[in-house]
């Protein structure tokens, strides 16, 4: 018989148990009711082994509080939140219905639904009956004693039918279990209820259920309560008398109270079948099952075309925020809680490790890896856009030093890669921390999982753009404040000296000696400490604001030509074209001010082209405006081009090409930026043929 470590390794194949369809049915419809109750929620989930070990499990993962009562289903669903409850039902939804169970196991799943209603209601009624603290608990206790055969339907699902097809109770049906394979579904149960860490004997309960009554009479009340409705669920309409004598060396309960109780359960688990749907096991036609699993598909194909995973993007960006959703999502749809991710670098080349649960970030920090070269599995997998597993034997030649370390960070000994990758961008990688166990069940959900990194990908596509969006307004806003303080500096100190000069006239025509002379000084030191609280203004930090130097523009261009190949361009389907001057000299002026010029000019011209298109960039070193020397920048589209009327205002900041933007500033920062370097600006653009943007700077040197 295998160890009790043998036994837990088996969990990782139980983890999808199934439910009728109709449960999953009336969960989905309810979390899609905007006025769904959490009761009402819960007194569905409570109908079902299968969602509610879900339930339980989700409640008690890392995302959320530990609950010390695992009595109260209502209470972890406040936790888990409607969303999420939804996010379980579609799962088992779609993994039930892709893995569709045999006809024979089909109505054994129903056999053994009905019957676990059946315990449960009358684990909680002699609950009520023999005064035990928790008559929920033991509900729960008895809607779960069969977990284990779930477990064991879901994993072999013709050779358990099988046996569940001769009709085997109690003892017989353990034996035959561990003739079969190895081990109990008692004991299947118990460790999976184990892994839940609660603090219950519900385990327990559900290990011993066929215990002789005599060797669990010091038990816990659990214990014996599960025991006894478990013997009592597995009788036929007249009980047999093994049973009455369990039922009175456990509590005393003579055979008028049991017979009376066990048949108000069954009442029960009847009614809850109706309200449902349901036609109990032994009624159900063919069709009807057919009926029932059409309408389950109809259900996923509504959580396809509505989304039935990933939360919609928050309205303000938060990466992290969004990084920590997807992580829910995970452990959720695939149970994978150990996740980090590689994110793509503006340089194009390298990922950088984030994790938004762990709290030593700062390990992370030191690792940068490479993607210039398949020197590493993160690399091949981001590169090659394709998933990939540490433990594979096409893959372990590839493993490096860098792959273990996140494993160990991950707590794991294998790492599975899946790419975060679009339409228009490469985004990076989720790295999963996973054990083989994880590994052999994953393997067969592999096109749910790109699916699901996919739309995980779009999400965080969709907050990069919103945080570049947010980013360029403010140094837009920035530049314009510093532009127009420069302004006001100017044109205050124009009129303080004027007034500062008529003073002094004043002054002198009323001589030293005039009672006003010292009003006068008063006056003009006022006006002097005035000037000096203007002059402040003007020394504000300012990040555009840098001090002269040398500037290869051809380099700078390149830069910023590498950070958009890798993000703006190919995000908005755009093709380029560079055509630098080799012999373009270096000029002494302003790096950022160049840098934020080509920046908004760049921006501009892909948000002229929404349908796609060509852009170019074009330096050349001699230019000759009024007799002077310039270098010349040259951006060009091909998009709609500018209208007339608006090209006769398009550096002023009330005009605008841009629906959502932000009254056409960046023009205006760009035309005032050249004129502090003393260069110049033109556009020319022609309706239907693009535009074209010349800058001309001095040439120094």
């Amino acid at each position: 018989m295998p160890t009790q470590s043998e036994h837990k390794r088996l969990i990782g194949r139980f983890s999808n148990l199934p439910s009728p369809p109709a449960i999953l049915i009336e969960l989905i419809d309810s979390c899609n009711n905007s006025d769904v109750s959490f009761k009402h929620l819960a007194e569905t989930i409570e109908k079902d082994a299968g969602v509610s070990s879900k339930v339980i499990t989700a409640a008690n993962s890392p995302f959320y509080r530990q609950w010390q009562e695992i009595s109260d289903i209502q209470r972890l669903l406040v936790v888990l939140g409607i969303r999420s409850v939804r996010t379980i039902a579609i799962n088992s939804a779609v993994q039930q219905f892709f893995n569709q169970l045999s006809k024979q196991a089909g109505q054994a799943l129903d056999e053994i639904w009905f019957q676990s209603l059946i315990c449960a209601q009358t684990a909680k009624a002699l609950a009520d009956l023999t005064t035990y603290r928790s008559p929920d608990e033991a509900y729960l206790a008895g809607l779960l004693h069969r977990l284990g055969q779930l477990a064991l339907l879901q994993a072999s699902p013709d050779e358990y039918g099988a046996i569940l097809e001769q009709d085997l109770t109690g003892e017989s049906l353990v034996k035959a279990e561990i003739e079969k394979f190895d081990f109990s579904s008692p004991q299947i149960g118990s460790h999976m209820i184990e892994s839940w860490d609660l603090q219950s004997f519900l385990a327990d309960a559900v290990l011993y259920q066929h215990e002789p009554a005599d060797n669990i009479l010091d038990c816990s009340h659990l214990v014996k309560l599960v025991n006894l409705a478990s013997h009592l669920s597995d009788s036929s309409d007249k009980l047999e008398n093994e049973v009455l004598a369990r039922a009175d060396t456990l509590f005393g309960l003579n055979q008028t109270i049991v017979e009376e109780l066990i048949q108000d359960a069954r009442d029960k688990a009847a009614n809850a079948a109706r309200s449902l749907g349901i036609t109990l096991p032994r009624q159900k036609t063919e069709k009807q099952a057919q009926d029932h699993q059409q309408a389950l598909a109809e259900r996923i194909k509504q959580a396809a075309l509505f989304g039935g995973g990933l939360e919609a993007i928050p309205e303000t960006p938060d990466v992290i925020a969004t990084m920590q959703q997807i992580q829910r999502d995970l452990d959720l749809l695939f149970g994978i809680q150990q996740v980090c991710y590689l994110i793509l670098n503006q340089d194009g080349k390298t990922l950088s490790p984030i994790s938004p649960t762990a709290h030593n970030n700062a390990l992370l920090e030191e690792i940068t890896i490479s993607v210039e070269s398949d020197r590493s599995l993160a690399a091949t997998a981001f590169n090659q856009k394709s998933s990939r597993y540490s433990q594979g034997d096409e893959n372990l030649p590839l493993v490096s030093v860098v792959d273990r370390q996140l494993a160990r960070f991950l707590n794991n000994e294998a790492l599975l890669y899946l790419p975060l990758s679009t339409h228009q961008s490469r985004i990076g990688l989720i790295a999963i921390g996973i054990n083989q166990n994880q590994w052999e069940e994953l393997d067969g959900q592999q096109q749910l999982l790109t699916l699901f990194a996919g739309e995980a990908a779009e999400m965080l596509q969709r907050q990069q753009n919103m945080l570049s969006h947010q980013q360029q307004m403010i140094e837009d806003e920035r530049a314009t404040f510093h532009l127009e303080a420069r302004k006001v500096v100017h044109e205050a100190n124009n009129p303080l000296g004027i007034i500062n000069n008529y003073l002094h006239i004043l002054g002198m025509k009323l001589g030293e000696d005039h009672e006003a002379t010292e009003e006068l000084n008063i006056i003009k030191e006022e006006i002097a400490r005035v000037g000096k609280i203007i002059l402040r203004i003007r020394d504000i930090p300012d990040e555009l604001e840098q001090q002269t130097k040398s500037v290869d523009i051809n380099q700078l261009i390149q830069d910023l030509y590498k950070l958009f190949q890798s993000s703006l361009f190919p995000m908005h389907n755009i093709s380029t074209e560079l055509d630098l001057d080799s012999n373009l000299p270096h000029l002494d002026t302003q790096r950022g001010h160049i840098k934020q010029i080509l920046t908004n000019l760049i921006k501009n011209a892909v948000e002229a082209m929404p349908e796609g298109g060509k852009l170019g960039i074009e330096t050349r070193a001699n230019a000759y405006i009024n007799g002077k020397e310039h270098i010349e920048i040259q951006i060009t589209d091909d998009g709609p081009g500018i209208d007339k009327e608006i090209m006769d205002q398009l550096f002023t900041p009330v005009t605008t090409t841009k629906d959502n933007s932000h009254s056409g500033l960046g023009l205006t920062i760009v035309k005032n930026l050249i004129d502090e370097l003393s260069g110049s600006i033109n556009c020319t653009s022609n309706s239907g043929v693009g535009s074209r943007f010349q800058i001309y700077l001095p040439r120094i040197g």
